[in-house]
């Protein structure tokens, strides 16, 4: 069986005669009846009838010729694929990304060049604290968007933006008092909501966790939004996941005294240093970089 011979039986189907199909294809009519007298002793059935003066696919043959579209199909996609990858295109980019950023940012990108290039898989895996950088290094991914607290001589980086982290909680917390600024003794008897840091391999102490006070630990950031929204404890999170929240008064921004826990944090896109780039991903770190700050 060919595909050449499957487009012969299509085109049959499509043109209705032997002799059209063979008009169309550029071939003469023996040449495709000897293609489809092959192709039914190969199948061992009959894909035509020829009592009639036109030969028609008979109910076999349109079995067969509904799977050979199918067939010719996939061909197709496996030769645009092969070309794809020929030039240089990666058949797959896999990007890390800590869960707190912006995801507007990069799926706005990301939508531009699904689109410019179908052929290549695009793999979006998020992380928790320091779990997009890991995979960056382990080489589970090709980029990572993370947060930064230091240069690392493996990897190139740029800032993609500063997102500022502030302890925050439900009036409810506080049985609705509308004091904001608390000791530390005071919030160490309420829960401090915690996520979890999705990496193998600690990081060092995490910033701006009470070392004596009860905690919630979660494996995301809209769980512990979630619970803080509840009144269940207190935490910090990203301004621009609350910005409406704070607004609106069902989150308060809580001062403590003599312990400073808001701060701004640095989110970096990554990549490993002296690695070939195919284009996609070489495509994808320009635009990211444009939208920088």
């Amino acid at each position: 069986m060919t595909l050449d011979q499957l487009r012969m039986l299509i085109k049959i189907a499509d043109t209705g005669s032997v002799l059209a199909a063979a008009e169309s294809l550029n071939r003469t009519q023996p040449t495709i009846s000897v293609g489809i007298r092959k192709l039914e002793e190969e199948l061992g059935v009959d894909l035509l009838a020829r009592d009639q003066y036109r030969a028609y696919l008979t109910p076999a043959g349109e079995k067969i010729c509904q799977q050979a579209r199918e067939v010719l199909h996939e061909s197709r996609i496996l030769v645009d694929m092969a070309g794809h990858l020929a030039s240089g295109h990666e058949a797959k980019l896999r990007i890390a990304i800590e869960e707190s950023c912006p995801i507007i940012l990069v799926l706005d990108v990301l939508k531009k060049l699904e689109k410019k290039y179908p052929l290549t898989e695009f793999e979006l895996v998020g992380e928790c604290l320091w779990g997009a950088l890991e995979k960056l290094e382990q080489h589970d991914a090709d980029l990572a968007i993370t947060p930064w607290t230091g240069e690392n001589a493996q990897l190139q980086s740029f800032p993609l933006l500063k997102v500022r982290m502030i302890p925050v909680a439900s009036p409810d917390l506080f049985s609705g008092s509308a004091r904001h600024t608390f000791r530390i003794a005071e919030l160490e008897t309420k829960a401090q909501v915690i996520v979890r840091d999705s990496s193998r391999e600690p990081r060092g102490k995490n910033l701006g966790v009470l070392d004596n006070g009860r905690r919630w630990l979660v494996n995301d950031h809209a769980t512990k939004r979630e619970i803080i929204l509840a009144g269940m404890g207190w935490g910090r999170l990203q301004q621009h996941l609350i910005q409406t929240e704070l607004e609106s008064g069902h989150l308060v921004e809580l001062h403590i005294e003599d312990f400073d826990v808001a701060t701004e944090i640095e989110i970096r896109v990554a990549r490993r240093c002296n690695e070939f780039v195919g284009p996609v991903a070489a495509e994808l770190w320009n635009a990211l970089k444009q939208r920088s700050f």
